[in-house]
């Protein structure tokens, strides 16, 4: 990959040159309403045999300006690339400038590698907020259903709910393979002491995978059909009032909504936050779609991820180009009509991009070379 042969862009929001020309501007949005802050790690804390709880601390005392059901990206300096995270709590329930995570080792992760060793008091940038996961503001019933280290977001929003006071039902259900990989289950339960008066707040763990001869009284299976046959079928949820808010893997996700479209509940009653990694495919922009709002370029994560490019060039079979060269304002010409492009080498598919544009022009499904007003990209 290549840029532009004078210019280097900002570090640390800094311009540099390689020439003696210094005076083109910074490219990238100055609003960004993605604040990235220097920070510590408070604390880590085993919750399961594979998953910590992680409490990291502003510098300066700020906080962001962040509600339950967001995620943040967390950068350290062994590592080349963030890796976004759903805020584990409400903002109601941290002290002023402190977040917390929870975060599963997944092997051959270079994040769960990081945690191999206790990083208590060392420097983290953590990035945020970002995505617009929250709990909705009808009064119908709330189900929740998370997986694996889905707990956060919906822990996040339920904890949320309890502040507020929201008079609503709330059914929590969390798919885990055996009772060793439970957390959290004390205090999701007495969440239920603080729920609204004359309102119903459940927290229902299922199994997938605890051996048949163990002492486990609660629910088995698979979440989403523990929640169709357990709630759904005998009417104790009625697909016609209710929202559904998921978090988790994408198949567990996907599983949810078809047992939900099939009982009748509607697409628009159903929120989700995926967690997507560096398996899943970068989003790619569609410019003949894109109406110049700046949506994008206001919630990315990392200065390099969605750049303004005046030409692409040596397209590669595996669909990335090796030069990229960035629009430099007052030396190469064109604005948006050139071209809005995803770097996939430094996409962390957050995809932050995706849910904030609102003319859906920027998805994974597009094809890998970019829609542009002029040709922008050459052979």
């Amino acid at each position: 990959m290549s840029t532009t042969p004078n210019f280097i862009y900002p570090v640390n929001g800094v311009p540099h040159s390689k020439s003696k020309v210094n005076s083109a501007p910074n490219p990238d949005v100055q609003n960004s309403r993605v604040k990235i802050k220097n920070a510590v790690i408070q604390s880590m804390e085993h919750l399961t045999s594979d998953t910590f709880r992680i409490r990291i601390k502003l510098d300066d005392g700020e906080v962001f300006n962040s509600h339950a059901g967001q995620y943040g990206t967390l950068k350290v300096e062994e590592l080349e690339k963030p890796r976004a995270y759903s805020f584990a709590r409400s903002p109601k329930s941290e002290k002023r400038g402190e977040y917390s995570f929870f975060i599963r080792q997944v092997p051959g992760g270079g994040f769960s590698k990081y945690l191999e060793k206790d990083r208590t008091g060392e420097k983290i940038i953590l990035s945020g907020p970002m995505g617009g996961f929250s709990i909705d503001e009808s009064k119908e019933d709330m189900v929740c259903i998370a997986g694996g280290s889905g707990m956060s977001a919906i822990n996040a929003i339920v904890e949320e709910a309890a502040h507020r006071k929201v008079k609503r039902n709330c059914y929590f259900f969390y798919g885990a393979r055996e009772e060793k990989d439970l957390y959290l289950v004390d205090e999701l339960t007495k969440i239920a002491d603080v729920w609204a008066k004359g309102y119903t707040f459940e927290f229902i763990p299922v199994l997938s995978n605890e051996p048949e001869d163990s002492d486990w009284k609660g629910g088995r299976g698979f979440v989403t059909d523990y929640f169709k046959e357990h709630y759904l079928t005998t009417g104790k949820v009625k697909a016609e009032s209710c929202k559904a808010f998921f978090c988790g893997p994408p198949p567990m996700i996907d599983a949810g909504a078809k047992v939900l479209i099939e009982a009748g509940i509607a697409e628009t009653s159903m929120f989700f936050d995926k967690f997507e990694d560096a398996r899943s495919p970068a989003p790619v922009i569609d410019n003949s779609k894109c109406i110049l709002c700046d949506e994008c370029l206001l919630v990315k994560p990392t200065a390099d991820c969605i750049v303004e490019v005046s030409k692409l060039s040596d397209l590669k079979e595996n669909g990335k180009y090796s030069n990229i060269e960035r629009v430099d304002p007052g030396f190469t010409s064109g604005l948006y009509y050139n071209t809005l492009y995803i770097n996939e080498d430094k996409c962390i598919r957050c995809y932050a991009c995706v849910h904030a544009c609102p003319a859906k022009a920027i998805s994974p499904q597009h094809e890998l070379e970019p829609k542009t007003l002029r040709k922008t990209v050459e052979a």
